[in-house]
């Protein structure tokens, strides 16, 4: 199993590159909402940080035309690390 900084990095990877299939995983369905809801104004990046926060929660800013900054805490599923909550962080 990848270690929690391996995939949050994967995973921002992921948001910047636009691949939504590799993205879908990433999420506990209790999540999902939340996630649609982020959807609505599409990540537009061309690069990310991720800022570990301990237990488990982390802060991606992904670095583009304008920053945004998403929190999230994730926890481990059936072998593989998973996002259980997330909102947008104002800058």
């Amino acid at each position: 199993m990848a270690s929690l900084q391996e995939t949050q990095a994967r995973h921002a990877q992921d948001v910047v590159s636009g691949n939504m299939a590799g993205l879908m995983g990433d999420f506990t369905p209790a999540v999902l909402p939340k996630v649609m809801g982020l959807a609505a104004n599409p990540i537009s990046a061309t690069s990310f940080e991720v800022k570990d926060m301990g237990n488990n929660e982390a802060e991606i800013t992904y670095i583009g035309a304008s920053n945004r900054t998403i929190w999230s805490r994730w926890e481990e599923n059936a072998g593989k690390w998973q996002i259980a909550d997330l909102a947008e962080r104002g800058q």
